[in-house]
């Protein structure tokens, strides 16, 4: 199968992590699983087509900080933010971050996959 990218998950919660990785990957995605923002900045950089799912409320770094540090160090990741209870301020934080898409959890998973193709075609290199 070909793969179609690089798709980092960044979430707290180990069985969405796993259940992500394995839709991911079945859809033909190289998948990386993070299980917070340093795990994140620990891992070995990607190169594009990549792209991230990223959500916003972890312990430690929140999805919005490691975005944050993430667009300060000049990296052009896609970032797709998820979330199942993030309060107001938070998803319009989000919104203005430049983030490409937010998905509400439980979300459909073709909408994930749709994001996350237009996310990665449009990262790819020329």
């Amino acid at each position: 199968m070909r793969k179609l990218g690089v798709v980092h998950v960044v979430d707290d919660n180990a069985d969405i992590r796993k259940m992500l990785a394995m839709v991911l990957e079945s859809q033909g995605y190289t998948v990386h699983v993070h299980e917070g923002g340093a795990a994140y900045l620990r891992a070995a950089p990607t190169q594009a087509p990549h792209a991230m799912l990223l959500d916003v409320r972890m312990p430690g770094m929140s999805g919005l900080e490691l975005h944050a540090k993430i667009k300060e160090s000049g990296n052009d990741i896609p970032v797709i933010f998820m979330s199942g209870e993030s309060q107001p301020h938070e998803t319009q934080a989000a919104g203005n971050s430049g983030a490409v898409h937010f998905l509400w959890k439980p979300f459909n998973t073709r909408e994930m996959l749709d994001v996350l193709e237009k996310s990665l075609a449009a990262n790819t290199p020329k």
